[in-house]
């Protein structure tokens, strides 16, 4: 269900820690100045790809960047920061400017009069991740005018305006294994709107490379089949009798090629609706309603047959039974 072609390469670049930065509100103006040194070490051999770290210094709108060369696979920048938190991050890139590595963005409290040594840990650069949702084949696929893709806890949503327009998306995932699946709605992204929930499935990002995931909803074979069953007549000659244990009922076989059994019903008021007797249906052409002696003054009696796929035929006609 999911094509995507891949190479991998093992690379890792690390920066020693020396001081570990705490988040907090900011204490003093922004003119205030203070030291920053971001250094370290890549520590993978043979790391000749890597000549540049952008360390990036950033709050809002407010970005602060320093280039520095990597030599022997080691980098040292001093920077003068304004007081206050700040988001710190290094990105590593080769002679054409294209990030290969890149660390996690970290809150810095930089304060006045004080030095500040930050380490971060770089991971592989983000790799650029196409997803496309195929519905050729799929029956919803007129209908289909939303996707949710879920890459572990993280969704994001795709809206297109007509069933010719292509549901994709193209995100950014650091490189690593993901959990994957696509949810499929109509008009909106209301749970009453969905159609398909999507199956878990798992996807690997490589280093430095482009990944196209080419997704289709999951589907299976149902075959359907059926018969046509023609009405059932209602019993004829309904007759009743009664004794000290009951009301008993006889009535002629109904001609019919699927007959289960027959089904009883009573009603005692013009007021309820008739009550089945029997819930398995009978065999035989007689039914014994047995009741207490000064309980119902008046009952009236339906009989109709049951085939055996459970469709109740015509009722007969209701016979009136007083005390």
């Amino acid at each position: 269900m999911i094509r995507q072609g891949a190479r991998h390469i093992i690379l890792l670049a690390l920066l020693t820690l020396l001081v570990s930065s705490s988040a907090c509100t900011l204490k003093s103006p922004l003119t205030a100045k203070a030291p920053l040194t971001v250094m370290g070490t890549v520590q993978s051999a043979g790391m000749t790809d890597v000549v540049e770290a952008r360390i990036v210094i950033k709050r809002g709108k407010h970005v602060v960047e320093e280039k520095v060369p990597v030599i022997d696979n080691s980098f040292s920048a001093t920077l003068s920061v304004p007081v206050g938190e700040w988001e710190v991050s290094v990105l590593l890139v080769d002679r054409q400017g294209i990030v290969l590595y890149q660390s996690k963005s970290e809150k810095t409290q930089i304060s006045l009069g004080q030095t500040s040594i930050l380490d971060l840990i770089l991971q592989p650069a983000a790799s650029k991740v196409h997803v496309s949702i195929d519905l050729e084949h799929y029956a919803f696929r007129y209908v289909a005018m939303r996707a949710r893709i879920h890459i572990n806890d993280h969704h994001y949503e795709v809206v297109r305006e007509d069933s010719s327009t292509p549901l994709k998306k193209t995100l950014e995932l650091v490189p690593g294994s993901y959990e994957f699946k696509v949810e499929l709605y109509t008009e909106s992204f209301r749970i009453g709107d969905r159609i398909s929930q999507g199956v878990w499935e798992v996807i690997h990002i490589a280093e430095n490379e482009e990944v196209s995931i080419d997704w289709s909803p999951a589907t299976e074979i149902l075959h359907v089949s059926g018969r046509v069953e023609t009405l059932i007549p209602a019993p004829q000659n309904v007759s009743l009798t009664s004794n000290q244990e009951g009301v008993y009922l006889t009535w002629d076989p109904v001609v019919h090629d699927d007959i289960e059994g027959y089904f009883v019903f009573a009603q005692s008021s013009p007021l309820e609706r008739f009550e089945l007797l029997n819930s398995v249906p009978v065999k035989e052409l007689s039914f014994l309603h047995r009741f207490e002696e000064n309980e119902l003054q008046e009952v009236h009696y339906i009989v109709a047959a049951v085939s055996r796929s459970g469709i109740v035929g015509y009722y007969s006609a209701p016979l009136t039974w007083r005390r």
